[in-house]
């Protein structure tokens, strides 16, 4: 099937070397004809540019007559195809497939009814604009649901990302979703990346750092208590890099782990059957023992993504590779240790790298500085916390956006006096929701 469908020409011998390999890079399958590409940038957005372009093209050949400039149409989308296919190689282009056909007047009148659409908001916005700069109540009212009444120049903000214990699959998706939000935000001048993480899974590592180098934005490293392995492998892109002194990082290493419970399972008794076609089919699985070619294997992939994790750490901090192997071999540093070898910029805490970012990638240094992942609180949350009888100050911790949070300390006199006086020239940023039995509930009772 693999054959055929891939189109390749592998004899018996090929095919038994890929057998016996087992597992292999993207890479690697790319060589060898498995894959067609894998593009660091997804070409999705582009590829669909290019073809409502051509689809352009052909709507506006249609209204010349047949025989005006048909050569100059088809250099044209020679152009743009060629423009796409030395960004992402020919056989992403070629073997670009949208997963619904429409026609072109379908898609003409989704365009127009999204221009419609967007056309009245801005009509409506500029209307309330001019409301709200007759008025100043106009305009803090209009502020507390969340519109942008001000009209003046907005100011410049610093992102704060936080990547907080174990990099796994979960804490991956919360901060490629993050990341994906802040590259969005105009206003947005800087990324701080704090990182307090031992290290984790090389894959969700990776997904983190695939969507960093989406970034066209500055982005600064602060490290916490630690920025290690999987911590420092997202960290080292960044243009500056700071720690505490008592910051463990480096573990510039990988290990894999196969389990084996076979002799476990034999002496209580657990057998497994299975059916693998070759011999690495079942090797993740704990009731098959670890055979020498599966050794070997493992011990190949783990060679492999400790090379690239040395590029990475070489590319992002300009080291030569013997310089890096010299800090690398798994070693674990402190944040001063790691000055002296050039893994880290400067000494220094959260507070540093914000101030460096402010100074360095912002127009003015009053800036505002947002906190993410985003913080939510349910209804019931927040009656427990209550019920606890949590400090105010927590409390504002909890329930305050952002660009509030990094100000606490000048809410200590009365912080939820002044955070909420606060909120009213900006816009709500609380939402209690409850669900739909509870809501009748309280309209039946008059409440």
């Amino acid at each position: 099937a693999i054959s055929s469908s891939r189109d390749l020409k592998f004899d018996g011998v090929m095919w038994k070397r890929i057998k016996m390999h087992g597992t292999m890079s993207a890479a690697n399958s790319k060589e060898i004809g498995l894959i067609d590409a894998s593009p660091v940038v997804n070409p999705l957005s582009s590829l669909l540019k290019m073809t409502k372009k051509e689809a352009k093209l052909e709507g506006e050949k249609k209204k010349t007559k047949p025989s005006e400039d048909e050569d100059e149409e088809g250099e044209k989308k020679s152009k743009i195809r060629v423009k796409a296919e030395d960004k992402f190689g020919r056989e992403v282009v070629d073997g670009f497939v949208a997963t619904e056909a429409i026609s072109l007047s379908q898609y003409k009148n989704m365009l127009a009814r999204r221009e419609r659409v967007e056309s009245r908001s801005k009509g409506i916005a500029s209307r309330l604009r001019t409301l709200a700069e007759r008025s100043t109540a106009t305009a803090a009212i209009l502020s507390a649901f969340g519109f942008d009444a001000g009209g003046q120049q907005k100011r410049d903000k610093v992102a704060v990302l936080t990547i907080d214990g174990a990099i796994g699959s979960a804490s991956a998706y919360e901060s490629v979703r993050s990341l994906r939000e802040i590259r969005e935000d105009e206003s947005i001048k800087c990324l701080v990346l704090r990182v307090n993480s031992p290290g984790g899974s090389v894959i969700s590592s990776e997904a983190i750092r695939e969507e960093l180098l989406l970034f066209k934005k500055p982005i600064v490293s602060s490290m916490g208590n630690a920025a290690a392995s999987g911590g420092y492998y997202v960290s080292c892109m960044a243009e500056k890099i700071f720690a505490n002194r008592t910051t463990l990082t480096g573990s510039i290493g990988v290990f894999g782990v196969k389990v084996d419970a076979t002799k476990w399972a034999n002496s209580y008794g657990v057998r497994s059957d299975y059916f693998p076609h070759d011999n690495h089919g079942a090797a993740m699985s704990p009731l098959v023992p670890l055979t020498k070619g599966m050794s070997q294997n493992f011990a190949r992939s783990v060679k492999d993504f400790y090379s690239y994790f040395k590029e990475i750490v070489a590319d992002g901090r300009r080291l030569s590779a013997p310089a890096v192997e010299n800090v690398a071999q798994g070693r674990v540093w402190t944040g001063g240790q790691a000055q002296a070898v050039r893994l880290v910029d400067e000494l220094g805490g959260l507070a540093s790298a914000i101030a460096y970012a402010r100074k360095a990638h912002t127009r003015s240094e009053d800036v505002d500085v947002e906190y993410w992942p985003r913080k939510s609180i349910r209804l019931e949350d927040f009656s427990e916390m209550l019920s606890r009888g949590t400090s105010l100050q927590d409390l504002f911790c909890a329930c305050a956006p952002p660009s509030l949070v990094g100000r606490v300390d000048e809410y200590s006199s009365d912080p939820l006096g002044r955070f909420f006086g606060d909120l009213d020239l900006n816009r709500v940023h609380i939402m209690a929701t409850i669900d739909e039995a509870a809501a009748v509930n309280l309209i039946l009772r008059g409440e």
